[in-house]
């Protein structure tokens, strides 16, 4: 559960503007955790309550931020612990996990949109259908050439 303070909203996607003097966060976040970009799933930071703690090491492998805390969120802002404000900027983009408050899906909608990955078919599934049409077409070729040479 998001805190209502921070001013975020489940299903939806926010960004951390940059400031010249502040650590740069070029990751989102989204349903309360953070995460460096869409295609890594593992959050690299999240909320607890309104404190961001950001679980990035240093070269030496010292945390970053003492006790990870990165700072405070409240209404859309990032107080970083060096004092820091950096505004969070909402993106466009709709959770399929979590329905968004600004698009209410009807109840009696049968036909929900179908999530792409759903419906896109796997390599294995296409190499599985090439295969058995291949030796359908090879075994229908073979009986049409025995039987014309009965003739």
């Amino acid at each position: 559960m998001i805190d209502s303070a921070t001013g975020m909203r489940a299903g939806e996607r926010y960004t951390v503007e940059g400031h010249d003097n502040a650590h740069r966060f070029t990751g989102f976040f989204l349903d309360g955790k953070y995460y460096l970009s869409p295609e890594l799933l593992t959050a690299v930071g999240w909320l607890e309550g309104q404190q961001f703690i950001y679980d990035e090491l240093d070269a030496t492998g010292a945390p970053v931020y003492t006790d990870r805390i990165a700072g405070v969120i409240e209404d859309l802002t990032l107080t970083l612990v060096e004092g820091a404000a950096l505004k969070l900027q909402e993106q466009r983009f709709i959770s399929h996990d979590t329905p968004s408050d600004s698009e209410p899906r009807a109840e009696h909608d049968e036909h929900p949109d179908p999530d792409p990955a759903a419906t896109k078919a796997s390599p294995a599934a296409l190499w599985g259908a090439v295969g058995a049409a291949f030796i359908i077409g090879v075994t229908l070729a073979r009986l049409l050439t025995q039987r014309y040479r009965r003739r």
